[in-house]
């Protein structure tokens, strides 16, 4: 026998469709899901791969599950969705959690509506309004959404809360049983304003925001990497 151990399998070592399941998943420790970014960024084709597993979970979570509008029908799909035995997805990550979360909402739409909090001076006309709801990963979050359609514009307003060191917040919309699309990246001030294309505002008023943490820049696949810290249905003001 001999007295030489093997070494364990590093993540530059492990089989790369393997590890873009894993990615897709949300299933890497921090060490190795910050390893493996850093190689996508030099490997279109391992992207491209990241890519292809996050669309194949999404039909299979999604798969026989009918559009409905925001209110307690999506609250039943998300939570059909929840209960699957299925590794954790973007749709479990944006579940609302708890009454704890909701009342935190619920107090920055009041602090805002009353004018306790004032947002900057070109605040949106809103005719559609989303509580982002902390999920456990976004303990701590006070996040509220306006657009004004009309001007083509969704405003963020964060009354407390920040990303974790070395990561920012990006905003996603989800419509139906697509793929999620980024808005773009919140700024480190309370308020960020976002230009909507006409695409994406097609695709209002029956869907959900949410955001999650990435790395600098944003998500590097086009599609939501890190984990989702606040998501909400957008419904009329």
């Amino acid at each position: 026998m001999s007295d030489q151990t093997t070494p364990p399998l590093g993540p530059q070592d492990a089989d790369p469709m393997a590890l873009a399941a894993e990615y897709a998943l949300g299933l890497l420790p921090d060490a190795e899901r910050d390893a493996f970014e850093r190689r996508m960024e030099a490997d279109p084709d391992l992207r491209a791969d990241v890519v292809a597993w996050q669309e194949h979970f999404a039909e299979l979570i999604l798969d026989g599950v009918d559009p409905v509008p925001p209110s307690p029908q999506l609250q039943k799909r998300l939570e059909s969705v929840l209960f699957k035995p299925s590794g954790p997805s973007f749709w479990q990550q944006i579940w609302p959690y708890g009454l704890g979360g909701i009342a935190a909402a619920l107090v920055l739409w009041a602090a805002v509506t009353f004018g306790v909090i004032t947002p900057d001076d070109d605040l949106l006309r809103a005719d559609l309004t989303a509580q982002l709801v902390p999920t456990p990963d976004g303990d701590g979050l006070a996040l509220t959404a306006t657009v004004d359609t009309a001007r083509g514009a969704v405003q963020v307003i964060r009354a407390t809360g920040a990303p974790p060191d070395g990561r920012v917040f990006e905003l996603w919309l989800i419509a139906g049983e697509a793929s999620p699309v980024s808005l773009g990246l919140l700024t480190d001030a309370s308020s960020t304003i976002i230009d909507l294309p006409a695409d994406v505002l097609a695709l209002l008023p029956d869907a959900v925001l949410a955001v999650s943490d990435e790395p600098p820049g944003g998500s590097p696949t086009g599609a939501p990497t890190g984990a989702v810290r606040a998501a909400g249905p957008l419904t009329a003001s």
